[in-house]
């Protein structure tokens, strides 16, 4: 089976007016390909899980930060977060420091961790390149305006949104569905 081109097989892919198709699932696609690459370049040569990676390069790139700053960040759960920052200070890749006058504790890369934080950058450089080959700059240059506009686009609809209540305490629909029978 070619992987060169398919025909669309989801109902947001058979739309061919580029105003009427959806993107939000073509970013998601496009999104988990560039994971599926990237993790195993990442293990292989720096011996980093996908997790493990993604919170070398949030700590990395922001430190000193909170395990808060890190899951608002990652959007991962801070008990998930707090096992994987553990593994990385076991490994030598990250510090806990709590600071003086401040309340919780800071993380931060040991020099081990940011020799590999480094490698990440150079990692992330090469397969940016890989992955806009072909592309000229013009087209990058409109790319990244309408990136800017859509995460501008999201982030007020976000805003726009009511506050979430905590997910642990809504409801399941099959839960739902089964006391309203009731």
């Amino acid at each position: 089976m070619s992987r060169e081109k398919h025909e669309p097989s989801f109902w947001f892919d058979k739309e061919r007016a580029p105003h009427r198709r959806l993107q939000v699932p073509r970013l998601f696609k496009i999104l988990s390909l560039v994971r599926r690459f990237a993790t195993p370049q990442a293990r292989r040569e720096l011996g980093l899980s996908d997790f493990e990676w993604r919170v070398m390069s949030q700590v990395g790139d922001r430190a000193p930060m909170s395990l808060n700053e890190l899951a608002a960040v990652s959007s991962h759960d801070k008990g998930q977060l707090s096992r994987g920052v553990k593994r990385l200070v076991e490994a030598g890749l990250l510090v806990r420091e709590s600071r003086r006058g401040e309340r919780g504790v800071f993380i931060s890369p040991t020099k081990a961790g940011r020799a590999v934080f480094d490698q990440l950058v150079e990692l992330a450089f090469k397969q940016n390149e890989a992955l806009i080959k072909g592309i000229s700059i013009e087209q990058l240059e409109t790319f990244s305006a309408v990136l800017d506009q859509l995460q501008a686009n999201a982030e007020a609809l976000l805003g726009a949104e009511p506050e979430c209540p905590d997910p642990v305490l809504v409801e399941s629909p099959p839960k739902a569905k089964a006391r309203a029978r009731n």
